[in-house]
């Protein structure tokens, strides 16, 4: 862990106003919380991006209940694991619906030929992507948006939106290309 400077006052997140004393809760707990997205997620990065979301959420519970909160630490810990809970579930979902899509295309489960038309165009446009654009469109198709991409892959959403969409521009005329065969 690094040292870092002393907060005294509210900064700006991402997620919105942390106050300083839940920073230095936040600090405290890093080893305990990467620990945590370790054997949870096995992803420290989404672990850091969480926790300083949970830091935001707590210092609104904090301005917003004055006196409530008596155990800092544990409540920012606590609102942590259901971030990361929350995040597992993410995955797990699109997991699930990824296999499933995967399971009916091999069964020759799907409906009408327009619905296996579509599947087979979606499948070999994930497969021309790079993987970083796979992930990001996958992630599109379970509802995420580009500021919850960004924030699980720890970039800003701007450059997640405008690498994702360099890269459809570019993959566009190559389909087009073979589909006017």
């Amino acid at each position: 862990m690094t040292n870092q400077p002393e907060i005294v006052a509210a900064y700006l997140d991402e997620w919105g106003v942390v106050a300083p004393e839940v920073h230095q809760a936040a600090v405290a707990l890093r080893e305990q919380a990467e620990s945590y997205a370790r054997a949870t997620l096995h992803n420290e990065d989404a672990g850091h991006t969480l926790l300083a979301k949970a830091s935001a959420i707590v210092t609104r519970a904090l301005y917003d209940q004055p006196g409530r909160i008596t155990n800092l630490r544990a409540y920012l810990f606590q609102t942590y694991k259901r971030q990361v809970l929350a995040e597992l579930e993410k995955e797990k979902s699109r997991e699930r619906i990824l296999a499933e899509g995967a399971s009916k295309a091999r069964s020759g489960q799907r409906g009408d030929s327009a619905e296996m038309d579509q599947y087979i165009l979606v499948q070999e446009l994930r497969k021309r992507m790079n993987e970083r654009t796979r992930q990001v469109f996958d992630l599109l198709c379970l509802g995420h948006s580009f500021e919850e991409i960004g924030s699980m892959l720890g970039k800003s959403s701007r450059a997640i939106r405008n690498n994702y969409y360099e890269q459809i521009a570019r993959l566009k005329p190559e389909l087009s290309g073979e589909m006017d065969k």
